[in-house]
């Protein structure tokens, strides 16, 4: 499965984002072509290429019901 194809299936959640120029954290707005967009705490918008992602981590909520034992 392509990266983009799995980027979508996090859409709407909070991820970390590991790239060559830094961490970035907020939630998944969009998943384009060639870009992320990320909304970041403060509310700014994060654009970020495909081409400069290392990793893509969802930040799971440890008070979700699928967390709990």
């Amino acid at each position: 499965m392509a990266f983009r194809d799995q980027a979508k299936k996090l859409e709407g959640e909070k991820v970390k984002v590991d790239t060559v120029n830094g961490t970035f954290v907020g939630k998944l707005v969009d998943v384009k072509n060639s870009t992320l967009i990320l909304r970041d705490n403060e509310g700014k918008r994060v654009v970020i290429r495909d081409s400069k992602i290392i990793a893509l981590v969802e930040l799971k909520n440890p008070h979700h019901k699928d967390n709990l034992l």
